[in-house]
């Protein structure tokens, strides 16, 4: 990754800021190579679970972003969290995904059909992948035995 980036974590346990940032690391090396200014603060918290949701991706403006990830997911299910989340900043920073006046737009068109939004179906797409690679280049380990992990960080 570029020096000129920023990513910052707070929150869960150690262990988990440590693989949160090598994750985002890599997927910025394989999606983002040439971006030295993202500025990306993430966010290991309890998210509700009335919001039916473990991960949240927030612009705020000029390649900053906000992520929020469920915390007590077990390990394999907070690498794909943290890798789908990570689709997302690239996709805004692409501008493949833009927003204005709280509609969404998928390269240029406005795109109202909250069942299939095309940004989620390409992070659902990408996040196996990016997390995949993660676990065999960067930890150096079997997927298998990644997933077997049966405990939460």
């Amino acid at each position: 990754m570029h020096p000129g980036n920023t990513i910052d974590i707070s929150g869960g346990l150690l262990e988990q800021r440590q693989l949160a940032y090598d994750l985002t690391e890599y997927c910025i090396d394989e999606m983002l190579p040439r971006h030295r200014t993202l500025w990306i603060d993430i966010q290991l918290k309890n998210i509700p679970s009335k919001d039916n949701v473990v991960g949240y991706c927030q612009d705020d403006g000029d390649n900053t972003f906000t992520i929020e990830i469920e915390k007590t997911q077990k390990l394999y299910d907070f690498l794909l969290t943290v890798a789908h989340e990570m689709v997302h900043v690239k996709q805004t920073v692409r501008k493949q995904l833009t927003e204005k006046n709280l509609t969404h737009f998928w390269y240029g068109q406005r795109h109202t059909d909250r069942r299939n939004e095309p940004w989620e179906l390409e992070a659902w797409k990408l996040q196996k992948p990016l997390t995949h690679g993660f676990i065999k280049k960067r930890l150096e380990k079997r997927i298998k035995d990644v997933i077997s992990i049966d405990t939460r960080l």
